[in-house]
């Protein structure tokens, strides 16, 4: 089943509700990042965090959510859309703890941190929102980033299901707030059955995102989105010149004195990028016509 991100309206019940299916994403993540089992496991947590927060964007803007903590994890990043498209890395992709890949988690986090959360509001204006790690678990302190920031009755679940020998066999995040004719008791009864289980129960049977949504919420459920949902990145060469441009002319001149060109690689994607001494050149040529100009 492909990773999908389906997003609706019950309007019987005055409720938005969004479902996200990341497995395949996070078991990709895990290969091109070289994740251990317990970095894994974080990690495919946060890119359906991600997938999440994105499908409440409008026009395809960003949210990067970044986690913070002092355990052997040292923190994670994740960008995303409203188009189903996520990206993200590990600070430290080395760590597994053997057994119980919850208690796991929280080992990896440490004792202390924060969850942050960076939109984009358009016209080149971010607001970023922050809440302490309390739980040490992302799916419970995410809930708490939502109480403190968002300010509207929400219900959110992040589950990672096994299959066979598959640690990461199902990867998925719910999310149901209140429309402003919306009644909290109906985000209630669904955090309730959130709290019982019922994403994992539901995603580890192999229910459609339509199908996980309609038990979670009730009947009555209507479409407004059903994207497919993948790992992509926008790096490119031209990215990679610009990355460049960020030393300064005399950066520049260092690297060409010492290495003769620049490689950079993506830490999103891991895509590796030659700057060749002739475009480090060019590259200080325009820096310096830039200069000289203002």
């Amino acid at each position: 089943m492909s990773d999908k991100l389906c997003r609706g309206l019950v309007p019987g019940r005055g409720l938005r509700a969004v479902f996200v299916r990341v497995g395949d994403t996070a078991r990709m993540a895990r290969m091109l990042h070289g994740l251990y089992p317990t970095s894994a496991h974080v990690f495919a947590e946060a890119l359906a965090a991600g997938a999440l927060l994105g499908a409440l964007q409008k026009d395809r803007a960003r949210v990067n959510v970044q986690l913070e903590c002092d355990g052997p994890l040292g923190g994670l990043f994740v960008d995303a859309d409203g188009g189903g498209n996520v990206r993200g890395y590990v600070r430290r992709p080395l760590v597994n703890f053997p057994g119980d890949p919850a208690r796991g988690a929280r080992a990896a986090l440490g004792r202390s941190g924060f969850l942050s959360v960076l939109r984009d509001l358009g016209n080149g204006q971010h607001y970023r929102s922050a809440v302490e790690l309390e739980a040490m678990d992302l799916a419970a302190d995410l809930r708490r980033w939502f109480a403190a920031s968002e300010q509207v009755a929400s219900a959110v679940d992040l589950a990672v299901v096994a299959k066979g020998e598959e640690p990461l066999g199902e990867v998925a995040g719910f999310l149901v707030q209140r429309l402003p004719d919306g009644d909290d008791a109906a985000v209630g009864q669904v955090h309730a059955r959130l709290a019982a289980g019922a994403l994992r129960e539901v995603v580890g049977r192999g229910a459609g995102a339509q199908e996980a949504i309609a038990e979670l919420c009730g009947d009555g459920f209507e479409l407004l989105a059903d994207a497919e949902l993948a790992y992509r990145c926008g790096c490119s060469q031209e990215r990679a010149r610009v990355a460049v441009s960020a030393l300064g002319q005399d950066g520049i001149a260092e690297v060409l004195a010492s290495e003769g060109e620049a490689v950079i690689t993506c830490e999103f994607c891991r895509a590796r990028y030659v700057v060749t001494e002739q475009e480090l050149r060019d590259v200080a040529r325009r820096l310096g016509e830039q200069e000289a100009s203002g």
